[in-house]
C-alpha cells in the first residue's frame, strides 16, 4: 500500500470512528438537557489522543510514561469540557473560572449533564487513542464499521421509542448527516483495505464466513424458539405456573427439613426440656439451659466470624499484593520499538496468566497442606533451599556432585543433604518406588534442614560467598 493510500485509510477510519462517537455524544447531551457539544473541541480531543498515541507507539517508552502522558491529555480534555459546561467567558488557562464553577451552586440536572459530558469526553479521547494503536487491517476496519452501525441503529431505536411514547421531536438534527458521513468514509476505508488485501476464494469477505454461519444458525434457533413460544403460549404458561408451584412447595419442604436438622444439632437441650413435664422447677431449668445454649451459640458464632474474617482478610491481602506486583512490573516495562509489530495483551493472554497464577497457588497450597510425597519433591525443595542459601546449582552437575558440594559448604548438615540426594538417585535413576518409612525418614531429614538453627550459616553463605560452579 502506498503512502497516499495509507493516509487515506487512516483519515477515513478516523472519521468513521469519530462519527458514531460524536453522534452518541450529541444525543446524550441533548437527553441531559443541553444544546450539544462543540464539534471543534470534540474533533481536537480525538485528534490529540491519536497524535499522542502515534508519537509514543514504537518508541520503546515505559508503560508508566505512556500512561502519564495519556492521563495528562485526558485530564486536559476533561478540564476543557468543564470549561465549556460552565459557560464562563474568562480565559481557559486562568484557574479562576474553575474556582467559580466549583464554588457556585448547581442543580442535580447540571451535575448529571456534567457527568455525561465527562463520560463522553473520555470515550472520545480513548476512541482516538485506541484508533491510533489499532492496526488498519481489513478485519479491524470491518469490525469497527459493524460497531458504528450498531451505534447508529441504537440511536434510531431510542428515537423511535420516544416517538411512540409521545415525544415526536428530540432536537437532534446531526444524527442523519453524521450517519451519511459514517457510511461514506467507512465504505471508503473498507474498499481501500479490501483492494490492497489478499483476495479470498469464492468472493467472500475474508474472516467472515464462520461468523456468517454462526449468526445464521443463531438466527434460525431464535426464530424457531420464538415461533414455538408464540404457538404454545397458553400451555407453556400453565406448565410454568404448575412448575412454579411445585418448586415453591419443594423449597418450603427442604427449608423445614434444614431447620429441623439445625435444631437437632445445635439445640438438643432445649428440645428435651420442651418434651419434659411442666412445672416451676422444669421451667427454671429450661430457662437455664436456654440461656446456656444461647451463650454457647454466641461464642461459636463469634469464633466462626473471626476465623472467616481472618481468612478473608488474608485472601484479600495476598490478592492485592499479587495484583500490585504485576501492575508495577507492567507499568515499568518497556513497549516494543517496532511500529509494525506492537505487542498487545488480549483477553486470551490475560486468561492464560490467571490460569497460570491459579495453578501456581494451587500447587503451593497442595504442597503446604499435603507435604512432599516423593524423593523428587524433596530434591527439588533442596535445590530451592540451596538457592536461598546463596549456593546456585550447576546444570552440569549430577545430584551426587551437587550434594557433595553442598555438604562441603554446610558440614553440619552433610547427612541430611546426602540422604535426600541418595533417595532421589534411587527413585529417579534406580526406577524404584520408595516406601512410606523411607519417605518419613527423608521428611525428618528435611525438617532438620529447615531448622532455624541453620539460619546463621545460611545467611553468612548468602551474604559473603556465593558458589556458582563445583570445586
Amino acid at each position: 500500500m502506498r503512502r497516499f493510500e495509507k493516509t487515506l485509510v487512516f483519515v477515513s477510519g478516523a472519521v468513521m470512528d469519530f462519527s458514531w462517537l460524536y453522534a452518541w455524544t450529541i444525543f446524550a447531551m441533548i437527553a441531559a438537557g443541553r444544546d450539544g457539544f462543540p464539534f471543534a473541541d470534540a474533533a481536537m480531543m480525538f485528534a490529540a489522543a491519536a497524535v499522542l498515541t502515534g508519537i509514543s507507539t514504537g518508541r520503546g517508552l515505559r508503560v508508566i510514561a505512556i500512561g502519564l502522558l495519556q492521563a495528562t491529555g485526558l485530564a486536559s480534555a476533561v478540564l476543557r469540557t468543564i470549561y465549556i459546561m460552565s459557560g464562563t467567558t474568562g480565559a481557559f488557562f486562568n484557574s479562576r473560572w474553575l474556582m467559580e464553577f466549583l464554588g457556585a451552586r448547581h442543580s442535580a440536572m447540571d451535575w448529571f449533564a456534567l457527568v455525561a459530558a465527562i463520560f463522553w469526553t473520555s470515550a472520545i479521547w480513548l476512541g482516538g487513542a485506541f484508533f491510533a494503536a489499532r492496526p488498519k487491517t481489513h478485519e479491524k476496519i470491518c469490525s469497527r464499521f459493524d460497531l458504528g452501525l450498531a451505534a447508529f441503529f441504537g440511536i434510531l431505536l431510542i428515537e423511535l421509542a420516544l416517538v411512540v411514547k409521545g415525544n415526536p421531536s428530540t432536537g437532534d438534527n446531526l444524527t442523519g448527516p453524521l450517519a451519511c458521513v459514517f457510511f461514506f468514509f467507512g465504505l471508503v476505508a473498507i474498499g481501500m483495505t479490501r483492494a490492497n488485501g489478499a483476495p479470498s476464494p469464492g468472493g467472500l469477505v475474508s474472516g467472515r464466513r464462520r461468523l456468517g454461519v454462526v449468526m445464521g444458525f443463531i438466527s434460525a434457533v431464535l426464530l424457531c424458539v420464538m415461533s414455538v413460544a408464540v404457538f404454545f403460549q397458553q400451555p407453556l404458561a400453565r406448565a410454568a405456573g404448575t412448575g412454579y408451584g411445585l418448586l415453591k412447595g419443594g423449597a418450603s419442604s427442604l427449608g423445614s427439613i434444614f431447620l429441623w436438622f439445625i435444631r437437632l444439632l445445635y439445640m438438643p437441650r432445649q428440645a428435651k426440656m420442651r418434651d419434659g413435664p411442666s412445672g416451676s422447677s422444669g421451667s427454671g431449668a429450661g430457662s437455664f439451659f436456654q440461656s446456656d445454649n444461647t451463650q454457647w451459640v454466641e461464642v461459636v458464632s463469634n469464633v466462626l466470624a473471626w476465623l472467616f474474617g481472618t481468612f478473608l482478610g488474608l485472601t484479600i491481602l495476598v490478592v492485592t499484593a499479587v495484583a500490585v506486583f504485576y501492575a508495577v512490573r507492567w507499568l515499568f516495562s518497556r513497549t516494543a520499538r517496532d511500529h509494525s509489530d506492537v505487542k498487545r495483551r488480549s483477553l486470551s493472554d490475560l486468561a492464560r496468566l490467571l490460569r497460570g497464577l491459579i495453578a501456581l497457588l494451587a500447587g503451593k497450597a497442595r504442597r503446604f497442606l499435603g507435604g512432599y510425597a516423593t524423593a523428587a519433591d524433596f530434591y527439588r525443595a533442596l535445590t530451592i533451599w540451596s538457592q536461598r542459601s546463596g549456593v546456585q546449582p550447576d546444570p552440569s552437575e549430577t545430584p551426587s556432585e551437587f550434594s557433595c558440594r553442598l555438604a562441603g559448604i554446610f558440614p553440619s548438615l552433610k547427612h541430611e543433604i546426602e540422604s535426600i540426594a541418595g533417595a532421589f538417585n534411587r527413585e529417579f535413576y534406580g526406577e524404584t518406588t520408595l516406601g512410606r518409612e523411607e519417605i518419613d525418614f527423608i521428611r525428618l531429614r528435611w525438617r532438620k534442614l529447615k531448622n532455624p538453627s541453620s539460619w546463621p550459616v545460611r545467611l553468612k553463605t548468602r551474604v559473603f560467598g556465593t558458589i556458582t560452579s563445583p570445586g
